[in-house]
């Protein structure tokens, strides 16, 4: 499958993976494919394999049996993608990548002339997708450099370019884009010059790989390497072991502090550095902890048994308990064994932590309004940390632990709130019923519909749009009962004063007023349609034509997922969010004035199973999950409220947060305020990032002088080492944007000097808007 034109990302490694997870999208319309298939005809990529996989957990790789290093032949490429061994499997939905070495698509193509032992892979082509160029061939080394849907490197046509291309692979991938372009044509003696001219960078990739590097400079190169090394940090690479120069890290040695610095600003480039770094001496047991992965490895140990025992405890026992791990652990998390993976339950402390300190009280109101105010304001942050908490963790083992310390922390206060809630609305149904109200449609507007957009999923989706330049306004929705899509989805749609509920009804869906057919996802379009509103089937993009009710488009699997993976679903949302968004855009962007997100109904997630509850199925029409229709006059002990579309029609649902079916840990259709406070988004075209131009940067010394051109006002500017992260500035503070547009900014840390850095201009929120690469103390 063809990828899309790379522009936004850092490094060679980055853009690799965002044209990997593009062709992993598959089409609308088609089944997710079950690979996609990296082939290699002459196997061009290996060098650039360790960095490729630390970025890309999900890449696996044809060769010899070493699961431990995701490679293997063909049948344990074949059971990975069938999922049947676990300790090797991708994440659920994650689709995984085969990288084929000395493989290529002509020959899968060829069918009966592939090589026996390849042949199992030939119908993957068919159940999975081809990562290829555009027009067809495989992805050499010296086409994604240069094409425009690779990285776009303007480099110099001759033989010399082309070998020091190749050379240079396992650091090019690495090195920032920013540094390769504005240089004019790349010859030979850029890319050599990447090795040979950084000693900081060459001592990393000996320390990582020391045969792999030695074998791959020649003759002249490496003698100069040996020298630099000898005379700037004391060492012989051709006699001694990388562990000497762990042992100057680890002591911090002065010599070796450049190379700590590099490798802490990009650890996952060089893996090999933990078990280097674990053999080092320290002179002193008790100083630069931080650096001594055997330190880190063996508190991650003791925080695992902690966690074991925090997970088997009472609420209020088990809130404390993480609370005081998080006071001892939490300091991990700035070492650069966290940044390097290895760290992952520290990383899930953190948001573990804020579900103690959330999940404390349960939320309790005298009434509904009130409640549903507080949820909206601060307690969708519980539901968020649980989620947040389970993201940080990939193995099946972390994610099980993990899912049982979410368990003790969230169930209870989930479960309480749940009964709080529900005793308002069953003494109060008519008013909840008010509080459900419809979304109409309006001129210049489109209706985007996602199914199953929790509250605080929508928090994300806010963050997510925002970070695009464009502005959400947030507010809430209520669900109708019971919290469905075959009740809610009506009524976000701008025909919802076409349905009315009949006086039966096994799956509460609504009819049409006029036909008394139930409303079906076709005829609900053609009801709206009828309306006078703009239908935008599938993924397609149209202008807005004015219409008197605006437009209606609909995006996101988050039900569906959530039905299909359980608790799983974690994994999945970040690829939902990123696909609403660009879907946002894409209306925005064809003309719509604003783009209107709504939703039918929230949910509840439990690793572990929610808790059943038994209800005979003779006293119901059909069953869901947490909502049934009682069967006539039958009198049923569970608690009851009436539908939406019609009060005379009874729904039963569990109490608290129990389920009618065993081992479930993601359900909806009852009344919660997960289930029922949903988000409802208005975005709109802001200030675009063209409006705002950073026309200069020059560096005098350690001071950045900065000239933007824009008519916006409020606007300030920052110096970072990462665009969206203030915790990265490198200047004292943000400065305003005077009228001139000029701005001075001071390094005041020398350190920093040489480093790659970005200038960002933000609005009067503080939110990107845009940003441009720039080298500290140096020329743009």
């Amino acid at each position: 499958m063809a990828s899309k034109v790379i522009k936004t990302e850092t490094t060679m490694v980055e853009a690799i993976k965002a044209s990997l997870d593009f062709a992993s999208r598959g089409g609308d319309g088609t089944v997710e494919p079950v690979a996609v298939l990296w082939t290699d005809a002459d196997g061009q990529w290996r060098p650039a394999l360790p960095a490729l996989q630390a970025e890309i957990p999900h890449l696996y790789v044809l060769g010899p049996y070493r699961p431990y290093d995701r490679t293997g032949p063909v049948v344990w490429l074949k059971c990975v993608i069938e999922r049947v061994l676990p300790d090797c499997a991708p994440a659920d939905g994650v689709v995984p990548v085969l990288y084929l070495p000395n493989v290529s698509r002509q020959e899968l193509r060829a069918g009966g002339e592939c090589r026996r032992e390849y042949q199992p892979l030939i119908e993957l082509q068919y159940r999975g997708v081809v990562w290829h160029q555009r027009n067809g061939r495989d992805w050499t080394v010296d086409a994604f450099v240069k094409s425009e849907d690779g990285i776009g490197l303007d480099v110099a046509e001759d033989a010399h370019a082309r070998e020091a291309l190749h050379r240079s692979l396992p650091v090019l991938v690495v090195e920032p884009l920013a540094h390769l372009r504005g240089h004019g044509r790349l010859n030979a003696d850029h890319f050599d010059g990447l090795s040979v001219s950084d000693p900081v960078r060459g001592v990393l990739a000996w320390m990582d790989k020391p045969e792999h590097f030695q074998k791959a400079a020649d003759s002249t190169r490496w003698a100069a390497f040996r020298s630099v090394c000898a005379g700037k940090y004391g060492f012989d690479p051709a006699t001694d072991n990388p562990s000497i120069a762990a042992s100057g890290i680890l002591n911090g040695d002065a010599a070796f502090e450049d190379v700590w610095k590099r490798f802490s600003d990009a650890p996952r480039s060089y893996p090999g550095l933990h078990a280097v770094m674990g053999q080092a001496q320290a002179r002193d047991l008790l100083a630069r902890q931080e650096r001594n992965p055997t330190v880190n490895d063996r508190e991650e140990a003791l925080l695992r048994e902690r966690l074991a025992a925090a997970a088997g405890k009472p609420h209020h026992e088990a809130c404390a308990a993480i609370t005081e791990l998080e006071q001892h652990h939490g300091v991990r998390r700035s070492w650069v064994w966290s940044a390097a993976g290895r760290a992952p339950l520290a990383g899930s402390l953190r948001y573990l932590a804020e579900l103690a300190k959330q999940a404390a009280k349960p939320i309790a109101s005298p009434t509904i309004g009130e409640m549903v105010q507080i949820y909206a304001s601060d307690g969708w942050k519980a539901d968020r940390a649980a989620l947040e908490a389970l993201l940080q963790v990939r193995t099946p083992s972390d994610f099980e632990l993990v899912g049982k310390v979410v368990k003790a922390l969230y169930a209870t206060w989930l479960d309480e709130t749940a009964r709080n809630f529900q005793k308002l609305v069953s003494a109060n149904p008519d008013d909840f019923r008010a509080l459900a109200k419809a979304v109409d449609g309006e001129r210049d507007a489109c209706v985007l519909f996602a199914d199953g957009l929790r509250f605080d999923v929508g928090g994300m989706l806010q963050e997510r749009l925002e970070g695009r330049n464009v502005k959400v306004r947030v507010s809430h929705r209520i669900a109708p009962l019971p919290t469905v899509t075959a009740t809610g989805k009506p009524l976000a749609s701008p025909a919802h004063d076409m349905f009315e509920g009949p006086s039966s009804t096994e799956d509460f869906s609504p009819v049409l007023a006029s036909t008394k057919q139930p409303v079906t996802a076709d005829r609900l379009r053609q009801a709206m349609a009828s309306q006078g509103v703009e239908v935008i089937e599938g993924g397609q993009i149209r202008m807005a034509s004015n219409v008197a009710k605006g437009g209606w488009a609909e995006i996101g699997e988050i039900d569906s997922l959530g039905h299909k993976l359980d608790a799983r679903l974690v994994d999945q949302i970040d690829r939902e969010i990123e696909a609403i968004a660009d879907r946002v855009m894409e209306l925005l962007n064809a003309g719509w004035v604003r783009v209107h997100i709504v939703t039918d109904h929230g949910w509840l997630l439990m690793p572990g199973r929610l808790p059943k509850v038994e209800l005979p199925p003779y006293l119901v029409a059909r069953k869901g999950h947490r909502a049934a229709a009682v069967k006539g006059q039958s009198a049923v002990t569970l608690p009851t409220y009436p539908w939406h579309w019609n009060p005379q029609v009874v729904v039963v649902s569990p109490p608290g947060i129990g389920v009618f079916y065993a081992d479930i840990e993601y359900a909806h259709g009852g009344v919660t305020l997960q289930e029922c406070v949903v988000p409802d988004l208005v975005v709109e075209l802001g200030h675009r990032a063209h409006d705002v131009a950073i026309a200069e940067v020059k560096w005098q010394k350690m001071r950045c002088r900065i000239s933007i051109k824009t008519e916006a006002a409020g606007l300030a500017v920052d110096l970072r080492l990462k665009r969206n992260d203030p915790n990265s500035s490198i200047v004292a503070e943000p400065r305003p944007v005077p009228k001139s547009g000029d701005v001075t900014l001071l390094v005041e840390d020398d350190g920093h000097e040489g480093a790659a850095a970005l200038v960002v201009v933000l609005d009067a929120a503080g939110k990107v808007m845009k940003s441009e690469s720039t080298t500290v103390g140096g020329a743009q």
